[in-house]
């Protein structure tokens, strides 16, 4: 995992996103971008702009995860990240959130998964770090990370939370992970040095990934 330090690491990951989907596009190739919300909604929304003078018909967009609710509840990531002013004309976006129950929602974001994982020339995903280890909406000892399935749903300690898997990030070809503040130190400090297994710390998943770079305003000790 590379790891770059900046003073300005949301600025920073957005750039290397930028340039990762431009040449993709660029070449011809069919592009899968996740997207995250929390500290990943300033990275995109960063990205995007700088995106809009592409043509975009090749590239498909989606979350990493989701709060279940009502299309459109405050504490939704794709609205949050709408509300932020958002947007990607020409692009395919795939909101997960439907109208349908939490078991069918499940279920048709991993149909979607899977095949725009199979489609994809090339998988690239904006990911951020919990405190307590997390990444994606795959809480540690949740059923998420035992999941055999590309999305998984629980309820966890604050919502109940429909994510992609350990099976979707082992697929993507790069990750983006921007994780900053002095509560992130020591999370980000054992993901990088230490081994930790899954259940405990499912961020450990991201250097399984074989282009994986954290952005981040702390210092490697």
């Amino acid at each position: 995992m590379k790891y770059i330090y900046s003073d300005k690491p949301v600025e920073t990951a957005a750039v290397a996103v930028t340039d990762v989907i431009r040449k993709h596009i660029f070449n011809g190739e069919r592009v899968l971008w996740i997207l995250s919300g929390g500290s990943g909604t300033a990275v995109a929304l960063n990205a995007s702009k700088e995106l809009m003078d592409l043509d975009l018909s090749r590239l498909f967009v989606s979350m990493t995860d989701e709060r279940y609710g009502e299309v459109g509840h405050k504490d939704e990531n794709w609205q949050q990240l709408l509300d932020a002013g958002f947007q990607l004309p020409g692009a395919n976006l795939y909101r997960p959130l439907t109208v349908q129950d939490v078991e069918k929602t499940t279920a048709d974001f991993n149909d979607w998964l899977l095949d725009q994982l199979k489609k994809a020339d090339y998988k690239i995903g904006i990911f951020g770090i919990g405190t307590d280890g997390h990444t994606a909406g795959i809480k540690p000892h949740s059923r998420a990370v035992t999941s055999p399935n590309l999305a998984s749903s629980f309820i966890g300690d604050d919502f109940e939370r429909i994510t992609i898997t350990f099976n979707t990030i082992k697929q993507l070809d790069e990750v983006i992970i921007q994780a900053s503040g002095p509560d992130k130190k020591a999370v980000i400090d054992s993901l990088l040095h230490k081994n930790i297994p899954l259940d405990d710390q499912p961020a450990q998943i991201l250097k399984q990934v074989p282009t994986a770079t954290i952005y981040t305003n702390n210092k490697e000790n």
